[in-house]
Protein backbone atom coordinates (compact mmCIF):
# COMPACT_ATOMS: atom_id res chain seq x y z
CA UNK A 1 0.00 0.00 0.00
CA UNK A 2 1.38 3.39 -1.01
CA UNK A 3 2.08 5.71 1.92
CA UNK A 4 1.38 9.44 1.96
CA UNK A 5 5.12 10.11 2.10
CA UNK A 6 5.82 8.05 -1.03
CA UNK A 7 2.94 9.75 -2.85
CA UNK A 8 4.27 13.21 -1.97
CA UNK A 9 7.69 12.32 -3.29
CA UNK A 10 6.27 10.81 -6.47
CA UNK A 11 4.16 13.96 -7.01
CA UNK A 12 7.20 16.17 -6.43
CA UNK A 13 9.21 14.24 -9.01
CA UNK A 14 6.38 14.43 -11.54
CA UNK A 15 5.73 18.14 -10.95
CA UNK A 16 9.40 19.03 -11.36
CA UNK A 17 9.96 16.54 -14.17
CA UNK A 18 12.85 15.03 -12.22
CA UNK A 19 14.19 11.50 -12.59
CA UNK A 20 13.40 10.33 -16.11
CA UNK A 21 12.97 6.60 -16.59
CA UNK A 22 16.25 4.74 -16.72
CA UNK A 23 18.22 7.43 -14.85
CA UNK A 24 21.30 6.58 -12.82
CA UNK A 25 21.14 8.47 -9.53
CA UNK A 26 23.88 9.28 -7.02
CA UNK A 27 22.24 9.31 -3.56
CA UNK A 28 24.03 11.33 -0.87
CA UNK A 29 23.85 9.01 2.14
CA UNK A 30 25.07 10.22 5.55
CA UNK A 31 23.21 7.59 7.58
CA UNK A 32 20.92 10.17 9.19
CA UNK A 33 17.13 9.95 9.15
CA UNK A 34 16.71 12.24 6.14
CA UNK A 35 19.17 10.52 3.81
CA UNK A 36 18.00 7.06 4.90
CA UNK A 37 14.42 7.99 4.08
CA UNK A 38 15.55 9.33 0.71
CA UNK A 39 17.41 6.12 -0.09
CA UNK A 40 14.46 3.92 0.92
CA UNK A 41 11.94 5.89 -1.13
CA UNK A 42 14.15 6.07 -4.21
CA UNK A 43 14.77 2.33 -3.92
CA UNK A 44 11.01 1.76 -4.10
CA UNK A 45 10.62 4.16 -7.02
CA UNK A 46 13.58 2.53 -8.80
CA UNK A 47 11.44 -0.49 -9.59
CA UNK A 48 8.71 1.46 -11.40
CA UNK A 49 11.09 3.96 -13.05
CA UNK A 50 13.92 1.56 -13.93
CA UNK A 51 16.35 3.67 -11.89
CA UNK A 52 19.91 2.68 -11.01
CA UNK A 53 21.10 3.88 -7.59
CA UNK A 54 24.59 4.39 -6.20
CA UNK A 55 24.78 5.50 -2.56
CA UNK A 56 27.75 7.74 -1.74
CA UNK A 57 28.93 8.40 1.82
CA UNK A 58 31.56 11.04 2.63
CA UNK A 59 33.50 10.64 5.89
CA UNK A 60 34.62 14.20 6.70
CA UNK A 61 37.20 13.19 9.30
CA UNK A 62 35.62 15.49 11.90
CA UNK A 63 33.96 13.32 14.57
CA UNK A 64 36.45 10.46 14.97
CA UNK A 65 34.83 7.22 16.13
CA UNK A 66 31.31 8.58 15.58
CA UNK A 67 32.14 9.24 11.91
CA UNK A 68 33.54 5.71 11.56
CA UNK A 69 30.36 4.36 13.17
CA UNK A 70 28.21 6.25 10.63
CA UNK A 71 30.31 4.96 7.75
CA UNK A 72 29.93 1.35 8.95
CA UNK A 73 26.16 1.82 9.39
CA UNK A 74 25.81 3.16 5.86
CA UNK A 75 27.82 0.28 4.43
CA UNK A 76 25.70 -2.34 6.27
CA UNK A 77 22.44 -0.65 5.26
CA UNK A 78 23.37 -0.60 1.59
CA UNK A 79 24.39 -4.24 1.74
CA UNK A 80 21.00 -5.07 3.26
CA UNK A 81 19.13 -3.03 0.65
CA UNK A 82 21.37 -4.32 -2.15
CA UNK A 83 22.28 -0.79 -3.23
CA UNK A 84 25.84 -0.22 -4.56
CA UNK A 85 27.83 1.75 -1.97
CA UNK A 86 30.80 4.09 -2.32
CA UNK A 87 32.66 5.78 0.52
CA UNK A 88 35.20 8.60 0.31
CA UNK A 89 37.30 9.80 3.25
CA UNK A 90 38.62 13.35 3.39
CA UNK A 91 40.22 15.56 6.05
CA UNK A 92 37.87 18.53 6.06
CA UNK A 93 39.47 20.35 9.06
CA UNK A 94 42.87 20.31 7.33
CA UNK A 95 41.40 21.51 4.04
CA UNK A 96 39.40 24.25 5.76
CA UNK A 97 42.54 25.51 7.49
CA UNK A 98 44.53 25.42 4.26
CA UNK A 99 41.86 27.31 2.32
CA UNK A 100 40.83 29.67 5.11
CA UNK A 101 37.18 28.59 4.80
CA UNK A 102 34.65 27.32 7.34
CA UNK A 103 34.09 23.62 8.03
CA UNK A 104 30.52 23.69 6.68
CA UNK A 105 31.47 25.44 3.42
CA UNK A 106 34.51 23.21 2.89
CA UNK A 107 32.50 20.07 3.61
CA UNK A 108 29.77 21.03 1.15
CA UNK A 109 32.29 21.90 -1.57
CA UNK A 110 34.11 18.60 -1.15
CA UNK A 111 30.91 16.54 -1.01
CA UNK A 112 29.70 18.05 -4.26
CA UNK A 113 33.09 17.51 -5.85
CA UNK A 114 33.04 13.84 -4.84
CA UNK A 115 29.42 13.41 -5.99
CA UNK A 116 30.29 14.89 -9.39
CA UNK A 117 33.40 12.74 -9.82
CA UNK A 118 31.56 9.52 -9.01
CA UNK A 119 28.62 10.58 -11.21
CA UNK A 120 31.00 11.01 -14.14
CA UNK A 121 32.62 7.67 -13.39
CA UNK A 122 29.36 5.66 -13.30
CA UNK A 123 27.44 7.72 -15.87
CA UNK A 124 24.86 9.17 -13.47
CA UNK A 125 22.64 12.04 -14.66
CA UNK A 126 21.71 13.43 -11.25
CA UNK A 127 22.65 13.63 -7.58
CA UNK A 128 19.86 13.33 -5.00
CA UNK A 129 20.23 14.90 -1.53
CA UNK A 130 17.84 14.85 1.40
CA UNK A 131 16.88 18.46 2.19
CA UNK A 132 13.29 18.61 3.43
CA UNK A 133 10.62 21.26 4.12
CA UNK A 134 12.00 22.18 7.57
CA UNK A 135 15.47 22.73 6.04
CA UNK A 136 13.83 24.94 3.45
CA UNK A 137 12.00 26.97 6.10
CA UNK A 138 15.25 27.44 8.04
CA UNK A 139 17.02 28.59 4.88
CA UNK A 140 14.31 31.15 4.09
CA UNK A 141 14.40 32.51 7.65
CA UNK A 142 18.21 32.54 7.61
CA UNK A 143 18.26 34.61 4.41
CA UNK A 144 15.54 36.90 5.73
CA UNK A 145 17.38 37.57 9.00
CA UNK A 146 20.74 38.16 7.32
CA UNK A 147 19.26 40.31 4.56
CA UNK A 148 18.01 39.01 1.25
CA UNK A 149 16.29 39.95 -1.94
CA UNK A 150 13.55 38.01 -3.66
CA UNK A 151 15.90 35.30 -4.87
CA UNK A 152 17.04 34.38 -1.35
CA UNK A 153 13.45 34.11 -0.13
CA UNK A 154 12.67 31.38 -2.67
CA UNK A 155 14.58 28.98 -0.44
CA UNK A 156 16.26 25.77 -1.56
CA UNK A 157 15.70 24.84 -5.23
CA UNK A 158 14.20 21.44 -5.92
CA UNK A 159 16.33 21.03 -9.05
CA UNK A 160 19.55 22.88 -9.86
CA UNK A 161 22.80 22.50 -11.79
CA UNK A 162 25.64 23.59 -9.45
CA UNK A 163 28.25 21.29 -10.98
CA UNK A 164 30.86 21.98 -13.65
CA UNK A 165 28.95 19.62 -15.95
CA UNK A 166 25.70 21.49 -16.71
CA UNK A 167 24.00 18.19 -17.60
CA UNK A 168 24.44 16.87 -14.07
CA UNK A 169 21.46 17.88 -11.90
CA UNK A 170 21.22 18.19 -8.13
CA UNK A 171 17.71 17.17 -7.04
CA UNK A 172 15.91 17.30 -3.69
CA UNK A 173 12.94 14.92 -3.79
CA UNK A 174 12.02 15.40 -0.10
CA UNK A 175 11.36 19.15 -0.14
CA UNK A 176 7.61 18.65 0.36
CA UNK A 177 8.14 16.45 3.44
CA UNK A 178 8.47 17.77 6.99
CA UNK A 179 10.98 16.35 9.44
CA UNK A 180 8.11 14.72 11.34
CA UNK A 181 6.91 13.08 8.10
CA UNK A 182 10.36 11.54 7.68
CA UNK A 183 10.72 10.33 11.27
CA UNK A 184 7.20 8.84 11.25
CA UNK A 185 7.89 7.04 7.95
CA UNK A 186 11.06 5.47 9.32
CA UNK A 187 9.24 4.43 12.52
CA UNK A 188 6.49 2.84 10.43
CA UNK A 189 9.13 0.85 8.56
CA UNK A 190 10.98 -0.07 11.77
CA UNK A 191 14.19 1.54 10.51
CA UNK A 192 16.96 2.87 12.76
CA UNK A 193 19.40 5.57 11.75
CA UNK A 194 22.45 7.55 12.84
CA UNK A 195 22.10 11.20 13.75
CA UNK A 196 24.91 13.75 13.79
CA UNK A 197 25.10 14.99 17.40
CA UNK A 198 26.32 18.41 16.22
CA UNK A 199 22.84 19.03 14.75
CA UNK A 200 21.62 19.61 18.30
CA UNK A 201 24.32 22.02 19.36
CA UNK A 202 23.31 25.68 19.23
CA UNK A 203 26.77 27.07 18.53
CA UNK A 204 26.03 28.10 14.94
CA UNK A 205 23.49 30.42 13.35
CA UNK A 206 21.78 27.62 11.45
CA UNK A 207 21.63 25.37 14.50
CA UNK A 208 20.23 28.24 16.56
CA UNK A 209 17.42 28.58 14.04
CA UNK A 210 16.86 24.82 14.04
CA UNK A 211 16.99 24.18 17.77
CA UNK A 212 15.63 27.40 19.28
CA UNK A 213 13.73 29.56 16.79
CA UNK A 214 11.84 26.90 14.82
CA UNK A 215 10.49 25.19 17.97
CA UNK A 216 9.14 28.56 19.14
CA UNK A 217 7.43 29.14 15.79
CA UNK A 218 6.02 25.62 15.94
CA UNK A 219 4.43 26.48 19.29
CA UNK A 220 2.58 29.29 17.51
CA UNK A 221 1.54 26.97 14.70
CA UNK A 222 2.53 23.29 14.40
CA UNK A 223 2.69 23.72 10.62
CA UNK A 224 4.88 26.83 10.72
CA UNK A 225 7.72 25.16 8.84
CA UNK A 226 5.40 23.90 6.11
CA UNK A 227 3.82 27.34 5.72
CA UNK A 228 7.18 29.10 5.45
CA UNK A 229 8.35 26.54 2.89
CA UNK A 230 5.07 26.97 0.97
CA UNK A 231 5.63 30.75 0.89
CA UNK A 232 9.05 30.05 -0.58
CA UNK A 233 7.37 27.87 -3.21
CA UNK A 234 5.00 30.70 -4.18
CA UNK A 235 7.90 33.16 -4.32
CA UNK A 236 9.78 30.76 -6.56
CA UNK A 237 7.07 31.17 -9.21
CA UNK A 238 7.29 34.95 -8.83
CA UNK A 239 11.07 34.76 -9.04
CA UNK A 240 11.00 32.84 -12.33
CA UNK A 241 8.86 35.58 -13.89
CA UNK A 242 11.06 38.30 -12.40
CA UNK A 243 14.19 36.44 -13.48
CA UNK A 244 13.05 36.39 -17.11
CA UNK A 245 12.27 40.13 -17.04
CA UNK A 246 15.62 40.97 -15.44
CA UNK A 247 17.51 38.85 -17.98
CA UNK A 248 15.71 40.55 -20.86
CA UNK A 249 16.54 44.03 -19.53
CA UNK A 250 20.14 43.05 -18.76
CA UNK A 251 20.69 41.81 -22.32
CA UNK A 252 19.24 45.01 -23.76
CA UNK A 253 21.29 47.35 -21.54
CA UNK A 254 24.64 45.55 -21.25
CA UNK A 255 27.12 45.40 -24.10
CA UNK A 256 30.34 43.63 -23.22
CA UNK A 257 31.85 45.49 -20.26
CA UNK A 258 29.50 48.47 -20.50
CA UNK A 259 26.05 49.22 -19.09
CA UNK A 260 23.70 51.83 -20.54
CA UNK A 261 23.38 54.23 -17.59
CA UNK A 262 20.36 56.14 -18.90
CA UNK A 263 18.51 52.95 -19.73
CA UNK A 264 19.34 51.51 -16.30
CA UNK A 265 17.94 54.57 -14.51
CA UNK A 266 14.72 54.26 -16.55
CA UNK A 267 14.09 50.77 -15.13
CA UNK A 268 11.49 50.21 -12.41
CA UNK A 269 13.18 50.22 -9.01
CA UNK A 270 12.24 46.57 -8.49
CA UNK A 271 14.39 45.51 -11.46
CA UNK A 272 17.45 47.69 -10.90
CA UNK A 273 19.11 45.60 -8.23
CA UNK A 274 18.92 42.34 -10.17
CA UNK A 275 20.05 43.92 -13.45
CA UNK A 276 22.96 45.56 -11.63
CA UNK A 277 23.86 42.22 -10.04
CA UNK A 278 23.87 40.46 -13.41
CA UNK A 279 26.05 43.18 -14.88
CA UNK A 280 28.49 42.92 -11.97
CA UNK A 281 28.60 39.13 -12.26
CA UNK A 282 29.43 39.50 -15.96
CA UNK A 283 32.32 41.95 -15.43
CA UNK A 284 33.62 40.33 -12.22
CA UNK A 285 33.32 36.78 -13.51
CA UNK A 286 31.55 35.63 -10.32
CA UNK A 287 28.36 36.34 -8.41
CA UNK A 288 29.78 35.06 -5.13
CA UNK A 289 30.67 37.84 -2.64
CA UNK A 290 28.56 40.40 -4.55
CA UNK A 291 26.00 42.07 -2.28
CA UNK A 292 23.08 44.48 -2.49
CA UNK A 293 25.50 47.24 -1.51
CA UNK A 294 27.54 46.53 -4.66
CA UNK A 295 24.36 46.73 -6.74
CA UNK A 296 23.58 50.08 -5.09
CA UNK A 297 27.08 51.28 -6.02
CA UNK A 298 26.31 50.57 -9.68
CA UNK A 299 23.12 52.63 -9.38
CA UNK A 300 25.06 55.51 -7.81
CA UNK A 301 27.59 55.40 -10.66
CA UNK A 302 24.75 55.61 -13.18
CA UNK A 303 23.38 58.63 -11.31
CA UNK A 304 26.82 60.22 -10.89
CA UNK A 305 28.89 62.49 -13.07
CA UNK A 306 31.39 61.61 -15.77
CA UNK A 307 34.66 60.07 -14.45
CA UNK A 308 33.14 58.84 -11.17
CA UNK A 309 34.71 55.50 -10.19
CA UNK A 310 33.95 52.64 -7.80
CA UNK A 311 35.92 49.52 -6.88
CA UNK A 312 34.31 46.08 -6.61
CA UNK A 313 35.41 42.55 -5.65
CA UNK A 314 37.88 40.64 -7.84
CA UNK A 315 39.90 43.78 -8.63
CA UNK A 316 37.20 45.34 -10.84
CA UNK A 317 36.86 49.11 -11.15
CA UNK A 318 33.87 50.66 -12.92
CA UNK A 319 33.92 54.17 -14.36
CA UNK A 320 31.08 56.46 -15.40
CA UNK A 321 31.32 57.70 -18.97
CA UNK A 322 28.90 60.04 -20.71
CA UNK A 323 26.26 57.44 -21.41
CA UNK A 324 27.63 54.25 -19.96
CA UNK A 325 29.21 52.69 -16.91
CA UNK A 326 32.22 50.69 -18.02
CA UNK A 327 34.87 48.37 -16.67
CA UNK A 328 38.24 50.02 -16.36
CA UNK A 329 40.84 47.86 -18.09
CA UNK A 330 44.61 47.61 -17.81
CA UNK A 331 45.35 49.00 -21.27
CA UNK A 332 42.51 51.47 -21.58
CA UNK A 333 41.44 54.25 -19.28
CA UNK A 334 37.80 55.29 -19.14
CA UNK A 335 37.73 58.78 -17.80
CA UNK A 336 36.66 62.38 -17.70
CA UNK A 337 40.20 63.54 -16.90
CA UNK A 338 43.41 61.56 -17.23
CA UNK A 339 47.04 62.47 -16.66
CA UNK A 340 49.70 60.64 -18.67
CA UNK A 341 53.19 60.72 -17.15
CA UNK A 342 56.37 61.05 -19.25
CA UNK A 343 57.36 57.44 -18.66
CA UNK A 344 54.01 56.36 -20.09
CA UNK A 345 54.38 58.66 -23.08
CA UNK A 346 57.86 57.34 -23.78
CA UNK A 347 56.68 53.77 -23.47
CA UNK A 348 53.72 54.43 -25.78
CA UNK A 349 50.21 54.50 -24.40
CA UNK A 350 46.62 54.48 -25.57
CA UNK A 351 43.69 55.94 -23.69
CA UNK A 352 40.04 55.70 -24.58
CA UNK A 353 37.83 58.67 -24.03
CA UNK A 354 34.18 57.61 -23.81
CA UNK A 355 31.59 60.15 -24.78
CA UNK A 356 28.80 60.23 -27.32
CA UNK A 357 31.41 58.94 -29.79
CA UNK A 358 34.17 56.96 -28.06
CA UNK A 359 37.64 57.96 -29.23
CA UNK A 360 41.06 56.37 -28.79
CA UNK A 361 44.07 58.67 -28.36
CA UNK A 362 47.48 57.10 -29.01
CA UNK A 363 50.67 58.71 -27.69
CA UNK A 364 54.15 57.77 -28.91
CA UNK A 365 57.58 59.40 -28.50
CA UNK A 366 60.38 59.01 -31.05
CA UNK A 367 63.49 60.71 -32.41
CA UNK A 368 62.92 63.58 -34.84
CA UNK A 369 64.54 61.71 -37.70
CA UNK A 370 62.28 58.70 -37.19
CA UNK A 371 59.14 60.84 -37.37
CA UNK A 372 59.86 62.93 -40.48
CA UNK A 373 57.64 60.83 -42.74
CA UNK A 374 54.92 60.25 -40.17
CA UNK A 375 51.53 61.37 -41.60
CA UNK A 376 50.25 64.72 -40.41
CA UNK A 377 46.49 65.31 -40.73
CA UNK A 378 43.64 66.71 -38.59
CA UNK A 379 43.65 63.55 -36.46
CA UNK A 380 47.40 62.88 -36.29
CA UNK A 381 49.71 65.63 -35.03
CA UNK A 382 53.38 65.88 -34.04
CA UNK A 383 54.72 68.08 -31.25
CA UNK A 384 58.10 69.02 -29.76
CA UNK A 385 58.16 66.57 -26.86
CA UNK A 386 60.81 68.33 -24.78
CA UNK A 387 58.86 71.62 -24.67
CA UNK A 388 55.69 70.04 -23.35
CA UNK A 389 56.88 69.35 -19.81
CA UNK A 390 56.46 66.44 -17.43
CA UNK A 391 53.08 65.08 -18.59
CA UNK A 392 49.96 65.49 -20.69
CA UNK A 393 46.39 65.76 -19.48
CA UNK A 394 43.36 64.70 -21.50
CA UNK A 395 39.89 65.95 -20.59
CA UNK A 396 36.98 67.92 -22.00
CA UNK A 397 37.05 71.71 -22.15
CA UNK A 398 36.69 73.98 -19.16
CA UNK A 399 36.06 77.69 -18.86
CA UNK A 400 39.36 79.56 -19.23
CA UNK A 401 41.12 77.02 -21.48
CA UNK A 402 43.36 78.76 -24.05
CA UNK A 403 45.47 77.64 -26.98
CA UNK A 404 48.39 79.44 -28.72
CA UNK A 405 47.29 80.27 -32.28
CA UNK A 406 50.27 82.29 -33.64
CA UNK A 407 54.03 81.86 -33.69
CA UNK A 408 54.49 85.02 -31.61
CA UNK A 409 52.46 83.57 -28.74
CA UNK A 410 48.99 85.02 -29.25
CA UNK A 411 46.36 82.86 -27.55
CA UNK A 412 42.68 82.30 -28.08
CA UNK A 413 40.03 80.74 -25.89
CA UNK A 414 38.95 77.24 -26.82
CA UNK A 415 35.39 78.53 -26.96
CA UNK A 416 36.38 81.06 -29.67
CA UNK A 417 38.27 78.38 -31.59
CA UNK A 418 35.16 76.18 -31.59
CA UNK A 419 33.04 79.09 -32.83
CA UNK A 420 35.55 80.12 -35.53
CA UNK A 421 35.98 76.55 -36.74
CA UNK A 422 32.20 76.01 -36.69
CA UNK A 423 32.36 73.01 -34.34
CA UNK A 424 28.75 71.96 -33.64
CA UNK A 425 27.63 73.10 -30.21
CA UNK A 426 26.51 69.56 -29.30
CA UNK A 427 30.06 68.23 -29.80
CA UNK A 428 32.00 70.90 -27.92
CA UNK A 429 31.54 69.50 -24.41
CA UNK A 430 32.24 65.92 -25.51
CA UNK A 431 35.42 66.47 -27.55
CA UNK A 432 38.65 65.49 -25.72
CA UNK A 433 41.47 68.03 -25.66
CA UNK A 434 45.15 67.54 -24.76
CA UNK A 435 46.80 69.94 -22.31
CA UNK A 436 50.06 70.41 -20.42
CA UNK A 437 50.41 68.86 -16.97
CA UNK A 438 49.35 72.04 -15.14
CA UNK A 439 46.43 72.45 -17.58
CA UNK A 440 47.48 76.05 -18.26
CA UNK A 441 47.92 75.51 -22.00
CA UNK A 442 46.12 73.45 -24.64
CA UNK A 443 48.43 71.37 -26.82
CA UNK A 444 45.85 70.02 -29.26
CA UNK A 445 42.14 70.03 -29.96
CA UNK A 446 41.94 66.89 -32.12
CA UNK A 447 40.41 67.54 -35.52
CA UNK A 448 40.18 71.28 -34.78
CA UNK A 449 43.49 73.02 -33.95
CA UNK A 450 47.05 72.31 -32.77
CA UNK A 451 48.99 74.76 -30.61
CA UNK A 452 51.71 76.80 -32.28
CA UNK A 453 53.70 76.72 -29.02
CA UNK A 454 54.73 73.07 -29.38
CA UNK A 455 55.37 72.83 -33.11
CA UNK A 456 58.19 70.63 -34.37
CA UNK A 457 61.16 72.72 -35.56
CA UNK A 458 64.67 72.08 -36.88
CA UNK A 459 65.87 72.15 -33.28
CA UNK A 460 63.42 69.45 -32.13
CA UNK A 461 65.17 66.33 -30.84
CA UNK A 462 62.22 64.16 -29.75
CA UNK A 463 58.75 64.16 -31.21
CA UNK A 464 55.47 63.34 -29.48
CA UNK A 465 53.00 61.94 -32.00
CA UNK A 466 49.34 61.92 -30.97
CA UNK A 467 46.66 60.19 -33.00
CA UNK A 468 42.93 60.18 -32.41
CA UNK A 469 40.57 57.67 -34.00
CA UNK A 470 36.99 56.64 -33.50
CA UNK A 471 36.43 53.55 -31.35
CA UNK A 472 33.74 51.15 -32.44
CA UNK A 473 31.73 49.88 -29.46
CA UNK A 474 32.02 46.15 -28.82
Amino acid sequence: METTVLRKVRDQLAKRKMLARGSHVIVGFSGGSDSLCLLLLLRELAKERSLTLTAVHVNHGIRGEEADRDEAFCRRTCERLEVPFRCERIDIPALAKERGTGLEETGRTERYRIFAEIAAEVGASCVAVAHHADDNAETILFHLVRGSGLRGLTGIPADSTPFADPKLHLIRPLLTLSKSDIVEELARRGETFCEDATNYESDGDRNTLRNRIMPLLTELNPRAGEHIAAAGEHLTSVWHLFDDLAEEEFRSLADGDSLDAEGFLALPMALRGEVAMRYLASVCGHRKDLTDEHADMVARLCEGGVSAEATFPYGVTLVRGYRHVRKKGETETFFGRHEIARRELERGVKVTFFGERPRVLSFAVGNHEECVNFPDNPYTKRFDYDTIGKACVVRTRRSGDRITVTADGHTQSVQDVFVNRKVPRAERDALPIVLTADESAVIWIPGVRASEAYRVTDQTKRVLTITMEEKTED
